[in-house]
Formats: C-alpha cells, structure tokens, sequence
C-alpha cells in the first residue's frame, strides 16, 4: 500500500538543489541542455523516489519531488513549482547561510500557506563551525514559518547526513494529513506537449479528486472540455489518479494552444467534478510581509488601489487590477480585504492562495487567501458585503463558517449548489448541515430540498402569516389573498428561486390553505365586520325596494363605510353591480332573469325592446342587464333577437 506525497525544494541560487534532488533520488531534475551546461535551474525539474512508512512493515511513501530554480530571474518559474506540494525542503548552504532568494521563496512558501518544512543545511563538509552556522540560521528563522522546522545539515556530494534527511522526512510525512479529496479534480499543468500519434499529453500534480480513464474535465481559462483517454504517474500507466500524485494525462480532444487558436499550455488548470464557473473577479484577503526582500525595492513600496500586478495560481499566472474597499495603502506587514479584477478569467476555490508579483518581474508584493470565487463588483464596497468577507477571513477553511456566511449572502440554498461553491464533498457538507440544523443554526426546508439560516427562515414566515391576516382584515370581503400579490408585498426574497414555492408549501402545513392562486388563513370566512352592518342594510333596503329603477352606485355610497360595505356586498353577490352606472338587488336581479326566460321560453326569442316591456323598465337598465346575461351564457344574442343558451 502507498501514501502519494509532493515535496518541493527552495532556496537560493547555488545552494545545492539539484544536486541534493539527484542524490535522494536518483535522477538529476536539470533536463534542458543550457541548464546543464551553465549549471542553473531555469525550468521545473521532477523525480521521484520512494521511502518506508515508519513503523510499517507494508506501507511506503512514493514522492514526487519537484525542483525549483533558484535565480531572481526565474522566480516565476520557482512559483509555478511549488503550488500543491505537501513538504517542503528548503535548501541553505553552510557555506552561504541566509540569502536574498531564501527570503523571497521563504515568502512565496509563506503566501502559498505550505505548512510542513525541513531545512536541508547543504555543503555541511565546507563549514569548519557546523553548529555555529546552525545557530545563527535558527536566529535569522525565528518569527517566520520556518522557526521550528528541523535543521538537518547533509552533504550531497558525498553523502553526510542524507540517511537523517530521508528519516527525516518520512517522520513529517507520517505526521502529515493525506492530501484532501473532495470530488472536484484539479491539474496545474506544468508541461503540455504532443507526442506524435498520441496527441496532448499534459503533466502537473493532481490535487482535490480522483482522476479515472473517460472522466470529462474542463481546461481554464478557455473553457474548452476534454476527456481522459489514458492516464501514467511517474511513467506507470493506471486506471485512476488520486491526489498527491505527479499526473500525466493524455487528452487527445484537447489541442496545445497556439497564437489566435484556443488550447491548453503550461499555466492551465484542468477541472473536474462539479465546481463553479470561473470568474473575472475573486475577493480575497491579501497579506504583506513585514520582512524585506534584500535587493527588492519594490517590496517596501505602498500598494494602492488600480495598481496592475501578476496574480500567481496553481502553474499559472495572470494579469489583473487590485481593489481596495477604501482608501487603503496596503504597507510591508499590512493585511486588507481586497478584490482583484482579472484579463481572463480564474478558476478559483474558497480557502486558495495565489502569489502577487509586480508585472516587472523584480519584487515579490504580497500573498492572497480566496474568501469568494464568484463575488460581484458592484457590491464589494457595501458594508453587508465587507462584513460577509471579514467573518470569512477568520476561518477560511472552517466549513461551518463558510456555509453559514454563505446563506447569509445567498439567504437560500440548494444543496448540489453548496457542493459547487465550497472545496468540501458532499459527506462532509452534508455531515455540517445536519450539526449546524441541530444547532438550530439553520432551517432545513422540505426535507432538505434547501437549506437557509434559522433566523432568516422565521422571519420570513413571520412576515409572509401577517402578510396573508392582515389582508383578510382589511379585505373581509375576499375569500383570500392572490398569490402573486402576496410575492410582490414580500419583496426582493422571493426572487430567490425556490423560495415562493416553499413558503407557500410551508402555509398548506401550517393552519393556511393554498388553492387557485389564493392563500387563506383556515379561520377566515366571509364575514361581515360590525362597524359595516348598519351601512350594508341600508345598501340592501335601498335596492330592495327601488327594484329595477336603483339609484346610482355613488349615491348608495356616500361615506368610506358605505364604500366598504358596497363592495363587501358586491364580492358576496348580495347586490349585483351591471356596470359603473347600474347596480340591482339580488332579488330584483334574479326576478329579472325568471321572467326574461320564462318569455323566451315561451316565444322562441325576443328583442332587447320586448324584453325592457316585459320588465316595465328603460333602457338604461335593459341594456346593462342583458350583456351581463349574455356573459353568464343565459341568453345568446342573434342579430336584433336573444334566444336562451345552455
């Protein structure tokens, strides 16, 4: 059995990587001819190279190692290494000690959040005062990420100290977390190219998911989709990759990108599973060092809103603007909510770190922690938003916090669509979701089906119930309340897809009844009120005895009590309302229809001017009444003459 690690190195030009990669493991990672013939690192170099678990009879560790140049002149080289790795052996020559490089690739380490270290003391046969170098290096360490990392001084060339190294390292692996994977794959590619017959072959390390032959992933930043048709690690060829493994994948539908034609080059990211979209801006936290870089002017240089630099992510970097909410000037040791403002688009993840390098290529500036991977721009400065992005600074890996921030900026949720914006599986988010409900946190709606906070949740329940009595207080008259009326009064929230739908299945549960696009409360009936009695009876006594000669609407309602009552009348069809000038009792109306059918009935059909003699009535009244017959179906007009319908 194997546990897959990466380890990286660092440090100073000259200080002996390389030639320490080529004694642990066998193979000297300097590949081209002019790093060979100068003696420099100019490219990524990889090896690889296996190690006993401790105190396992079975298990070994298999380590791809990954060399990283040191020279100024290739720093970008050096962050596009060192990405994803799990280990790092940061290289210090007895001989040179702290250099200005140490300090820069310690930064980058620092940024990147590489949490487990092992300084290799290099060239330990030149030093004639082992200890004493030691002694200062851990002085020039304290404070930094590599204070209490172990020091262990080696000779590669003749091989003082490699056995401690090896045990060295296995013992940290030991103590290290495997590498995490919660179904969404993810290859920095670090070499693309296209063997004859075979098409592209890409190469990186495989982080966050499985990789299986046949398995689609998308390449970013163009967009393009590919499938795997083979898959090798360290030149084996296997059915499946998992992460911590040096990948290579052959993905014969996915072309090498040239100039005007979109592909896949060193700096992509392939991505698998189910993550988002990638976005155009990222908020993020962004930290300085207080630590100057000697010989990096531009390390101590404010940074200011607008200003461009190079964002480093995974093997790549990118191009873009840096936002700051307010009128900040970001110094050496500062931290700030920020927002960075890409050329192409970045596929990012909450909790990734990216490197900021001035576009110059001289100075290391800063490092970055995604707190949002899909954010908006208009909205970064709002103080909602701020708040949103400092509660996710605290714990940016803490998965509680970040489903919870995220309903509150979201307020409702499905969760497939949890799954996509956060680097957790399925299992874990949904082992969160049931401590967080339990909590009483937040609501789970429909079984399940979405999720919102608690507090939210309630309100808007609230809210909606009093929604619904007030009308049917204000509207006794209705039988109850539109159900698109009742989306427009609560507003914004119902925008939120899903979310009407369950409110109103939440009403149909909870003493409300919803039917024909209408919510009643089940203690609502047609009543009625008191104050409304005496100004209904004499509505109905007025019609009653003015029978078909009534007066006009507006003088059966001369007070806002008399207008209540009218239509409370109306909407129960106590009185019956022709049009805007004519409105009869139930009783005179219904008289009217017996005796208009009783003589058509009787004569086969009549014309409106028979019927107005019929009732003894004018036309002002027959009129109006026949085309509400005519509505109802009761009566068909032909031509000049009304014959009954069904």
């Amino acid at each position: 059995m194997s546990r897959h690690f990466i380890i990286g190195t660092a440090g100073h030009i000259d200080h002996g990587k390389s030639t320490l990669v080529q004694t642990l493991t066998g193979t000297h990672p300097d590949r081209l001819p002019e790093e060979q013939e100068r003696g420099v690192t100019i490219e990524l170099g990889f090896a690889h190279f296996s190690l006993p678990v401790p105190k396992s009879n079975s298990e070994t560790f298999e380590i791809g190692v990954v060399d990283v140049p040191g020279h100024a002149d290739f720093v970008n080289n050096m962050v596009a290494g060192v990405g994803s790795i799990d280990l790092a052996i940061f290289i210090v020559a007895a001989d040179d000690s702290w250099m200005p490089q140490s300090e820069e690739h310690l930064q980058i380490l620092s940024y990147l959040g590489i949490k487990k270290f092992i300084i290799a003391l290099t060239k330990a046969d030149l030093c004639e005062d082992l200890e004493f170098v030691t002694e200062i290096l851990a002085d020039d360490l304290q404070g930094t990420i590599l204070e209490n990392a172990p020091i262990v001084p080696v000779s590669a060339p003749t091989g003082f100290g490699m056995d401690e190294l090896k045990e060295t390292i296995a013992q940290t692996l030991a103590e290290t977390p495997a590498p995490r994977d919660f179904g969404q794959p993810r290859l920095a590619v670090d070499r693309a190219f296209s063997p004859k017959g075979v098409g592209t072959v890409v190469t990186g390390t495989l982080t966050s998911g499985e990789v299986k032959i046949g398995d689609s992933l998308t390449a970013y930043p163009s967009g393009l989709k590919t499938h795997v048709r083979s898959i090798q690690n360290h030149s084996s060829s296997l059915e499946s990759a998992i992460p911590g493994m040096r990948t290579a994948l052959n993905l014969p539908d996915l072309p090498l990108s040239s100039k005007g034609k979109k592909g896949v080059s060193r700096g992509h990211l392939l991505v698998g599973g189910s993550a988002g979209e990638a976005s155009y801006e990222i908020d993020v936290e962004l930290t300085r060092s207080p630590r100057p870089i000697p010989g990096q002017k531009g390390t101590q240089r404010p940074l200011k809103s607008n200003h461009r630099v190079y964002v480093h992510h995974g093997s790549g970097r990118t191009q873009a603007r840096v936002l700051f909410p307010e009128d900040i000037v970001l110094k050496p040791g500062d931290t700030s909510i920020a927002q960075f403002r890409f050329d192409e688009p970045i596929h990012a993840l909450v909790g990734e770190r990216f490197v900021i390098r001035e576009l110059s290529g001289e100075a290391t500036l800063a490092g970055a922690t995604v707190l949002d991977p899909h954010p908006t721009r208009r909205q970064f400065r709002s103080e909602p938003r701020q708040q949103f992005l400092l509660s996710r600074a605290e714990a940016p890996d803490q998965l509680q916090l970040l489903i919870q921030t995220l309903l509150e900026r979201d307020s409702f949720l499905p969760p497939n669509l949890l799954s996509r914006a956060l680097p957790f599986s399925p299992a874990e988010i949904k082992t969160a979701l049931k401590k967080l409900t339990k909590a009483n946190t937040i609501s789970s709606i429909e079984e399940g089906k979405y999720y919102t906070l608690a507090n939210f949740w309630k309100t808007l329940t609230k809210s909606t119930s009093k929604l619904v009595q007030d009308y049917h207080k204000s509207h006794p008259d209705h039988t109850g309340m539109g159900t698109e009326l009742l989306k427009k009064n609560l507003g914004q929230p119902t925008g939120i897809p899903g979310l009407f739908d369950s409110l109103l299945t939440w009403l149909s549960q909870n003493n409300f009844r919803v039917a024909d696009n209408l919510v009643c409360h089940n203690s609502h009936s047609l009543e009625l009120p008191p104050e409304l009695e005496a100004p209904a009876a004499e509505i109905l006594k007025t019609l009653d005895e003015a029978q078909l000669m009534p007066p006009l609407p507006s003088e059966l309602q001369p007070t806002r009590q008399h207008e209540a009552a009218y239509k409370f009348l109306s909407r129960t069809k106590q009185i019956i309302p022709l049009d805007a000038k004519v409105t009869l009792s139930k009783k005179a109306f219904q008289n009217a229809v017996d005796q208009i059918t009783a003589h058509i009935t009787e004569n086969g059909q009549a014309t409106a001017s028979e019927l107005r003699q019929v009732l003894d009535t004018s036309r002002k009244i027959i009129m109006p009444l026949l085309e509400r017959l005519d509505r109802d179906k009761i009566t068909i007009r032909e031509g000049d003459f009304r014959v009954l319908g069904s």
